[in-house]
């Protein structure tokens, strides 16, 4: 994935990136992270305790890793990015956006990672969907102004969007729960049912998977976008109350 391909000269502008000999580095600076790579580094890290982060280029990244967990290669929370630096992956267009979301299983945590100016647009509309945000130097150098801005301006920036649009700003403890830091699953179907996946088909099903229930609506669980609604209507608490004594 070429980082550079999405970048103008404005983005670039009083970097060491306008040296054409530092850009071409960055343009074939790539990781070969083919099955040998990854199975490897997955079996490797669940034998030190340490859960694994998937940054996704693109939404058929993603199909891999529910392979992955539908054959037992790796059983645990999923917690993801939905990259947006083009090059081979997803670029930034809004349409590929909502399909990378529309197909993240609900029990993962996605967070939106953007490129520079790039960044000003894909944030809010992250925070408006539910969805977490990265940011810093490391993705962007501008505001939406076009003007320099540092690490914690950015932080600061995104704190007061959160607010704006009434989502609360996670604590440290917080953020460990909702990547759900520690946790591990001991078996396919516990992973699957924990993401909100269908179970696995046996030979010779039809049809939809559904997972067996007791046929009673449940409160919505807080996942993905820390929004019950987006999960299952959940009905006021009057009516809650009323319902549940009648």
């Amino acid at each position: 994935m070429d980082l550079t391909q999405m970048w103008t000269l404005d983005d670039i502008k009083g970097t060491h990136l306008e040296d054409p000999k530092q850009m071409a580095a960055w343009a074939g600076m790539y990781t070969d992270a083919g099955p040998a790579f990854y199975m490897e580094h997955l079996k490797r890290l669940k034998k030190n305790g340490i859960q694994p982060y998937f940054p996704l280029a693109h939404v058929h990244q993603l199909e891999i890793v529910e392979r992955l967990i539908r054959h037992g290669a790796y059983m645990g929370p999923v917690n993801m990015a939905i990259a947006t630096y083009g090059g081979g992956g997803c670029g930034y267009n809004p349409f590929d956006w909502m399909e990378f979301i529309r197909r993240t299983p609900q029990g993962a945590i996605a967070t939106f990672w953007a490129p520079m100016r790039i960044s000003a647009v894909a944030e809010p509309l992250a925070i408006i969907l539910g969805q977490h945000v990265r940011v810093g130097n490391e993705d962007n150098l501008w505001n939406s102004k076009r003007e320099r801005i540092t690490t914690v301006q950015q932080v600061e920036a995104i704190v007061n969007l959160s607010q704006r649009f009434g989502r609360k700003v996670a604590t440290a403890e917080e953020a460990r729960k909702i990547m759900k830091v520690g946790v591990w699953y001991d078996s396919v179907e516990e992973t699957l049912q924990n993401l909100g996946l269908p179970p696995n088909r046996a030979g010779g099903e039809r049809g939809f998977m559904v997972w067996e229930t007791d046929g009673k609506k449940s409160v919505a669980h807080v996942m993905s976008d820390s929004h019950p609604m987006a999960y299952c209507m959940v009905p006021p608490q009057q009516v809650a109350e009323v319902t549940k004594t009648s």
